[in-house]
C-alpha cells in the first residue's frame, strides 16, 4: 500500500521558528545588498567605491552585527526541517527520504534559476547539495553530531592557516616569491578587469551579457566555496540537534537552556566579531594572509556565536510577549521564506539592473542600510496581506506542488 505524505498544516507550525525565519531575511538582505548593488571586490580595498568614513563605518557595522549570522540561523532551521521530516517516518512507519530528496531536487532546480536569471549569490543550491549530505548523518548520535559539527567549522580556519604558513614560506624563498607575486598581480588584474566589467554591463547592458557576467562572478564565488560555506552544514547538524532536544517547542521549559546559551556565546561573539569586521576590512581577497586567518576564524567562531546570542534574545521576548504584533506579522514573513528570499533578488535587480532602474554603483552602503530596510518592512506588509488570505507563499505553494506531487489547496 502507498504512504502519501503532505505537508504540516499551518496550526502545526511553530511560530517561534517562523519568527526566526522572518527575522533571519533582514539580516540576509543587509549582508546581500551591497554585493548586489556593486562587484564582490568592490566593497574592499583599493577597488572599493566608497571609502568615507560613513560608509567604511556601515561596512563595520554589517560585518560585526550580519556577516556570517543569518545565513546561519537559516541553515540551522533547515536541520530542524530536516528532523520534523523524519518525524512524519516515525509517525507512519514509511521512509520518508524519496520525498526529502524529491524536495531538495526541486530546491536546486530553483536555486539554479536564481542564480542564472537573477544573482550569484544565491544560498539554495548549496542548502539542495547539503540536504543530500544530510541524510548520511540521520542515525548519528547527538554527541556526535555536536562533534562533527565543530569539525566542519575548523576546516576553513585550518586551511586558512596552512595556506598562509604556505605562501609565508614560499615568500622567503627568491625564485618562489617572484613566481607568486606574478601570481597575484595576474590575479588581481583579472578581479579589476570583472569589476570594470560589471560596472558597465550590469546597469546598460542586455539581458545576455548581465546572465554572462553573472555565471562569470558565481564561477569565481565558487572558489572560495570551502572557506565560507562548512558553517552551512555544520549548522544543519546543529539545528538536527536542538530539534532531537525540542528547545523550540517550548519555550518555558526552555528558559534555563536559552539563558546558559546566552552567557556562553556572548562573550565568544564580541571577542569573534570584532576579529571579523576588524580583519575583514584589512583582509586581501586575492591573496590569503594573518589578516584572511583573523577574518575566517571571526567568521567561524563569532559568526554562529552572535546566531546563538540573537536566537537567545528573541526567544526570551517572544516568551515574555514584547513587540506581540510586530511579532506576528514577521512569523508570517517567515512562513513565506522562499517567497521573500527570491523576491529580493527580483526588487534588487530592478532597481540596480538594466531593465529597471539602472543604479547598479550608485547606491552607496548606507543607502544600501536604508534601502534594505524599506525593502523588509514592505515584505512584512505584504506577508501580513497574503497570508490572511492564502495558505502560503507563491514559491512555497510551488515547492509543495512539486515535492508532493499533487496541487496544493492555497486557501483553507
Amino acid at each position: 500500500m502507498q504512504t502519501t505524505f503532505s505537508p504540516y498544516l499551518k496550526s502545526e507550525r511553530h511560530e517561534f521558528i517562523d519568527l526566526l525565519r522572518g527575522f533571519a531575511l533582514l539580516g540576509i538582505l543587509m549582508v546581500n545588498m551591497p554585493l548586489m548593488n556593486a562587484p564582490f571586490m568592490a566593497q574592499y580595498g583599493e577597488l572599493a567605491l566608497w571609502t568615507d568614513p560613513a560608509n567604511h563605518a556601515s561596512h563595520w557595522i554589517i560585518l560585526f552585527f550580519f556577516t556570517g549570522k543569518f545565513y546561519t540561523i537559516f541553515s540551522m532551521l533547515f536541520g530542524i526541517g530536516f528532523y520534523f521530516f523524519l518525524r512524519k517516518a516515525d509517525e507512519t512507519g514509511k521512509s520518508v527520504l524519496p520525498v526529502f530528496r524529491r524536495r531538495l531536487g526541486w530546491l536546486l532546480a530553483i536555486g539554479i534559476l536564481h542564480v542564472v536569471l537573477f544573482w550569484y549569490g544565491d544560498i539554495l543550491v548549496f542548502y539542495a547539495l547539503f540536504g543530500f549530505i544530510m541524510i548520511l548523518f540521520r542515525k548519528v548520535s547527538n554527541r556526535a553530531l555536536i562533534i562533527w559539527a565543530i569539525v566542519i567549522i575548523l576546516i576553513p580556519i585550518s586551511i586558512t592557516i596552512l595556506l598562509t604558513l604556505f605562501i609565508k614560506m614560499a615568500m622567503s624563498m627568491p625564485e618562489a616569491a617572484a613566481a607568486m607575486q606574478e601570481s597575484f598581480a595576474g590575479a588581481d588584474e583579472n578581479m579589476r578587469l570583472m569589476t570594470e566589467n560589471a560596472l558597465a554591463i550590469y546597469p546598460n547592458g542586455s539581458f545576455g551579457e548581465i546572465v554572462s557576467v553573472r555565471l562569470k562572478e558565481y564561477s569565481n564565488v565558487l572558489g572560495g566555496l570551502i572557506f565560507f560555506f562548512p558553517n552551512v552544514l555544520a549548522m544543519f547538524l546543529v539545528g538536527m540537534v536542538l530539534a532531537r532536544k525540542k528547545v523550540f517547542e517550548n519555550l518555558e521549559e526552555s528558559k534555563p537552556f536559552f539563558k546558559k546559551l546566552l552567557i556562553i556565546s556572548l562573550p565568544i561573539a564580541l571577542i569573534g566579531n570584532f576579529m571579523l569586521a576588524h580583519f575583514g576590512l584589512k583582509s586581501s581577497y586575492i591573496s590569503v594572509d594573518w589578516n584572511t586567518v583573523g577574518f575566517i576564524v571571526g567568521q567561524g567562531v563569532g559568526g554562529p556565536a552572535m546566531s546563538f546570542v540573537y536566537i537567545s534574545l528573541l526567544a526570551h521576548c517572544y516568551h515574555r510577549g514584547y513587540f506581540r504584533k510586530l511579532s506576528q506579522m514577521i512569523i508570517k514573513t517567515g512562513r513565506m521564506a522562499l517567497t521573500n528570499y527570491l523576491m529580493q533578488s527580483v526588487i534588487a535587480t530592478t532597481i540596480f539592473f538594466s531593465y529597471g532602474f539602472g543604479l547598479y554603483g550608485k547606491v552607496n552602503v548606507w543607502q544600501g542600510m536604508l534601502l534594505t530596510l524599506s525593502i523588509y518592512t514592505i515584505q512584512v506588509l505584504w506577508s501580513e496581506y497574503w497570508l490572511n488570505r492564502y495558505r502560503f507563499g507563491p514559491m512555497e505553494w510551488l515547492w509543495r506542488t512539486l515535492t508532493y506531487g499533487k496541487k496544493q489547496k492555497m486557501r483553507d
